[in-house]
């Protein structure tokens, strides 16, 4: 069973933090919807349009890139934001930690 727990988030009122406990499971489609809409919730209050910020369509902007294959990290730094992700990737055979810069993208 999968855990999705909302707190209050860091950045302001509206600001909404989604911690994943996944008790062994893995994310469905429809749990990574909900934190996308989560996010998008939390981008339109802390960031709304009506003040001349981009609001949810950031995220989305970022969302396009990745699925569009635009590399990561490159993502990450267009959108000025950091990650400590680290990823375990089996599907090389790796029985260890890689960085989000060796994982596919």
């Amino acid at each position: 069973m999968v855990t999705l727990r909302l707190r209050d988030g860091r950045k302001g009122p509206g600001d909404i933090i989604v911690e994943v406990t996944s008790h062994g499971e893995i994310l469905s489609f429809a749990e990574v919807l909900f934190i996308l809409k989560c996010y998008f919730e939390s981008e339109a209050s802390y960031y709304p349009v009506a003040s001349g910020f981009l609001g949810p369509a950031k995220l989305l902007n970022a969302i396009n890139e990745i699925s569009h294959r635009v590399n990561f990290d490159l993502v990450l730094k267009r959108h000025n934001l950091s990650s400590n992700l680290d990823v375990i990737d089996e599907r090389r055979g790796r029985n260890g930690i890689t960085s989000v810069a060796e994982a596919p993208q």
